[in-house]
């Protein structure tokens, strides 16, 4: 759901914000990215939204639409296993969101997961620890709770070596989350990140 309206605001920003040719293929790029992974294309996914990228920085769309493509970019380089520019992209929009007032939450996850499938638990239980507030400030708990204590477990397993009582405490929200909704499932899916390299 909520990428669905991160994808649809990012449609209406492509067609009034760049340059003609530049929008018409940043949108096609887009477009293509976002049915690739709906199969579970990320190689696809991945040459699509590094079109999308280059055409929309050409074109100087907005820096909260460019904010949108580099993290489809940057998931679709995680999952196809080129790790290193995938935290550069994420980055990137995690800092292109800073500057347009954008939701942080959504990349610092995504760089925490992105260090946790990698086993570099340190460096996610620290993404971590940042994305839990701002997913609090955007009312993620109340909008989406099962996803949000899919996130509080993994936090939890990431945290766990370095500061087991912060551990605990959030093995414990996350369970009290799932109590309060035994029928719940989470309303996005978890990108998988290492699971379609070459």
């Amino acid at each position: 759901m909520i990428r669905k309206i991160y994808f649809f605001t990012l449609i209406i920003c492509l067609v009034s914000c760049a340059s003609p040719i530049n929008r018409k293929n940043a949108e096609n790029y887009t477009r293509q990215g976002a049915i690739a992974i709906a199969n579970g294309d990320w190689q696809t996914a991945r040459r699509a939204f590094a079109r999308a990228v280059v055409n929309a920085d050409l074109g100087g769309v907005a820096p909260s639409t460019l904010a949108v493509l580099s993290y489809e970019y940057g998931r679709s380089l995680g999952v196809t296993c080129f790790f290193d520019d995938a935290a550069y992209y994420l980055k990137q929009a995690y800092d292109l969101d800073k500057e347009t007032g954008g939701p942080l939450y959504m990349s610092l996850v995504e760089l925490a997961r992105l260090n946790l499938d990698q086993g570099k638990l340190a460096e996610a239980a620290e993404y971590y620890q940042k994305a839990i507030p701002d997913l609090e400030r955007h009312n993620v708990p109340q909008i989406g709770p099962i996803g949000y204590a899919d996130t509080l477990d993994e936090a939890a397993f990431a945290l766990a070596a370095i500061n087991p009582k912060d551990a605990s405490k959030l093995r414990l929200q996350a369970q009290t989350i799932r109590s309060e909704h035994p029928e719940g499932k989470s309303i996005t899916d978890r990108t998988p990140y290492g699971k379609f390299c070459k």
